[in-house]
């Protein structure tokens, strides 16, 4: 329920307003010394945006507690651990029973006969990411080994869309310490002004993020079950507030001919090359040697100041609800730096799998 992986296994623990979340990594390579420096920084580009994020004020401090001795991996399990050290847990106290609406407190009380731990959203609050962009960091400094690269951009925001063209590796390049990467300045600023508006409105906004990697072999994915876009599927699902991915041109391909979206091949200098990547890098759930591709919406966030409409289902009553709490605008902001991580962890799984990997 809490673990993914057969290569470089993760098992995620702890809660929003419990003392310590955590991440146990079991098969990651021994001798690797640790850049410190990238986690905090990814750390850093998660918290976003100051005021136009929640006001919860969090260190992220971190510890790893097994499996690094002397600054080098060992090869047994990483546990890494992080203090949660910002919660006021009584504004959960104070609507108990009453369901968020779009939230999983319903659902959650139902499946666990009530005894889940309801503080903060519990193990669905996106405090838990802080532990994935760990994880990332750490398997980012695998993929620069072999030149790999990852990176999103804001492609949407509300209403407001930027450039259609495809995400290339000098624009990842460009924008790979920006908390808010968006290619169009005019247009970040519009996106910008937005958020801060709908802040003042008490309500919230949803964005589709755009992400590529860059230098990947051909042959990641195993047929059937474990395609490439099964694996990454499976993972950015697990990020709060996503509700649909699409690789390559997606669902636009509906609307056109198989003569337009076929992505021809040709040799050049004896190495394979494509005159276009409508297929986001992928044939056959398997890596084609393109630029990977995908895009992955948000929906605005559920938590609003707004007064609602909903259910006490303690006491099974109709009832109005203004949520307390310390809430995100929107998701994308934190979420598009969790996309990336998981999409490099996704990678190591792959590149484990098909043995590339030697310590």
């Amino acid at each position: 329920m809490n673990s993914f992986g057969k290569n470089l296994r993760i098992t995620l623990f702890g809660a929003s307003h419990e003392q310590y979340i955590g991440l146990v990594i079991d098969g990651y390579p021994a001798g690797i010394n640790i850049d410190v420096a990238l986690i905090k920084m990814k750390l850093q580009l998660r918290r976003g945006l100051g005021e136009l994020v929640s006001s919860r004020l969090e260190n992220d401090d971190f510890q790893i507690i097994s499996g690094y001795f002397k600054n080098y991996t060992t090869g047994a399990p990483l546990t890494v651990l992080v203090k949660n050290e910002d919660v006021i847990s009584g504004d959960y106290e104070k609507c108990l029973g009453k369901a968020r609406p779009s939230h999983g407190d319903y659902v959650l009380h139902q499946k666990f006969h009530g005894f889940n731990d309801y503080r903060g959203g519990g193990t669905s609050s996106g405090r838990l990411t802080v532990v994935l962009v760990i994880l990332g960091a750490l398997c980012e400094q695998l993929l620069k080994d072999k030149n790999i690269l990852v990176g999103s951009r804001v492609k949407s925001l509300g209403s407001i869309t930027d450039d259609e063209a495809d995400l290339s590796i000098e624009e990842v390049l460009r924008m790979q310490d920006d908390p808010f990467p968006v290619r169009n300045s005019d247009v970040k600023a519009k996106m910008l002004t937005l958020i801060k508006e709908t802040k003042i409105k008490q309500d919230s906004l949803g964005a589709i993020i755009q992400t590529g990697a860059f230098n990947l072999p051909v042959g990641l994915g195993e047929p059937f079950f474990n395609s490439m876009e099964s694996i990454i599927s499976h993972l950015i699902f697990a990020i709060p507030g996503v509700k649909g991915i699409e690789f390559g041109s997606g669902f636009k391909m509906t609307q056109m001919h198989g003569s337009t979206v076929n992505d021809s091949m040709y040799y050049e200098n004896k190495q394979v090359k494509f005159t276009t990547n409508y297929s986001g890098g992928i044939n056959a759930g398997i890596s084609n040697g393109n630029p990977l591709l995908f895009q992955t919406a948000f929906r605005p966030t559920p938590s609003i100041g707004r007064c609602q409409n909903t259910i006490d289902f303690i006491n099974k009553t109709n009832e109005q609800l203004i949520i307390p709490g310390r809430h995100d605008v929107i998701f994308a902001i934190k979420g598009i730096h969790v996309i990336n991580a998981l999409t490099n962890y996704a990678l190591c799984e792959m590149l484990f799998e098909e043995h590339i990997w030697k310590n």
